[in-house]
């Protein structure tokens, strides 16, 4: 039997929660799955169709000053504002029940502060999935010109303690994914060798799905994300500010969709000059929807971490991709072929022209489908992470 985790409700709008609930409905076919988080959903939603046992757990209620109180005393002591906001000891007490009473071939748990509600006695169980490893995109982030000086303290803090944090956690665990090979390849540098790949995966879109550019709105533009996480803000500041204009002056028919919840202030303020060539949605019920109609989708972004699953959605679709370097650097797609890479932002903006007009169109979109069915489908990412499960219960009966 294998016990699955998460130091979160299920199931919340986010990228590990996508991840857990297509993995688990792969692995469930073939181990008895045991689900546990925390019990702020009530319902087990979908989860129930092929999860054998699910249980939730209600953390007990904590004034707002106490918690507080927490954090500061807990951060004295070199624990993460993140780890303390999940603690709960009704959830370490039920699962310490749990692996006492039962035999679980592997623990797989997602996100790093799911590791405190577990014994130390089954840490060579554990498989421990953070996709993109905190410490890193912490440290990098506060080095993003959106962020103010006190924002880049705060996160310097936040980045020392995280690191701090996974340094005593993460190397006693039996493996630790991620999702990028890039991301892989630096905590590897950093003395870890229990470091894993576990690829993200897209539902493939069938042929019919697929809509050819004759039937996608003339001159749209996909930016898509949470607005307001602080690599979207940068990239969508960079792109409203260096690249549209170029674009305009080249294709004046072209419009933005920047389509994500919670926009930034200074998005709005930057996109208002452009009027109606720039549309701000904030939060839509589903992405797709603008993902079919556009003629390409950008991908600005600055901040070199994780995969960026906006651009695997948008070439699942077969819509053409111009992105930066560090957006590609967890999909490792072929520019030019896949789609295009560019970082100076005359060529970009000369990318997005091209495509608008129509060249190379068909080809990149083909392509670029081939690559999400051949490299990021959750058969193939259930099957990385089965080779990891199968490999801890080998080193389990030896």
């Amino acid at each position: 039997m294998l016990v699955v985790m998460t130091s979160y409700p299920f199931p919340p709008r986010v990228g590990s929660a996508i991840v857990a609930y297509n993995n688990i409905k792969e692995i469930s076919k073939k181990h008895s799955v045991y689900f546990i988080c925390p019990d702020f959903a009530k319902e087990p939603g979908d989860f129930a169709e092929f999860v054998e046992q699910i249980e939730f757990v209600r953390p007990k209620k904590v004034p707002r000053f106490i918690k507080l109180c927490h954090c500061v005393f807990y951060m004295l002591l070199g624990i993460p504002v993140f780890i303390t906001e999940c603690m709960s000891r009704q959830m370490r007490k039920r699962v310490t029940e749990l692996i006492e009473r039962d035999k679980f071939d592997a623990i797989l748990l997602y996100e790093v502060a799911a590791v405190q509600y577990c014994p130390p006695a089954c840490y060579k169980k554990m498989i421990v999935n953070i996709e993109d490893p905190p410490s890193i995109k912490v440290r990098r982030m506060k080095d993003l010109s959106v962020c103010s000086l006190w924002k880049k303290a705060k996160l310097s803090v936040h980045a020392r303690l995280t690191e701090h944090y996974e340094n005593g956690i993460l190397p006693k665990v039996a493996k630790v994914l991620l999702l990028s090979e890039e991301d892989a390849k630096e905590m590897r540098e950093k003395g870890y060798d229990n470091i894993g790949c576990v690829s993200y995966g897209v539902a493939k879109r069938s042929i019919e799905e697929i809509v050819a550019r004759e039937g996608r709105t003339e001159g749209m533009i996909v930016f898509s994300g949470s607005m307001f996480h602080p690599p979207n803000v940068d990239g969508a500041l960079f792109f409203l500010r260096h690249i549209f204009p170029l674009v305009l002056q080249e294709y004046s028919a072209a419009i933005l969709w920047i389509v994500g919840a919670k926009p930034d202030t200074r998005i709005r303020d930057a996109a208002a000059c452009f009027g109606e060539h720039v549309v701000i949605t904030g939060m839509v019920n589903d992405i797709s929807e603008y993902l079919r109609r556009a003629k390409v989708s950008i991908c600005p972004v600055r901040l070199k971490i994780g995969v960026q699953t906006k651009i695997l959605e948008a070439l699942s679709w077969g819509t053409p991709v111009v992105t930066t370097s560090a957006g590609n650097s967890g999909i490792g797609g072929r520019s030019g072929s896949e789609l295009w890479v560019e970082d100076e932002a005359n060529i970009f903006a000369s990318r997005v022209v091209a495509i608008l007009r129509g060249e190379s169109w068909h080809r990149l979109s083909e392509e670029g489908r081939k690559l999400i069915e051949e490299h990021f489908s959750w058969e193939r990412s259930t099957m990385e992470l089965e080779r990891c499960i199968m490999s801890i219960q080998t080193a389990g009966d030896g």
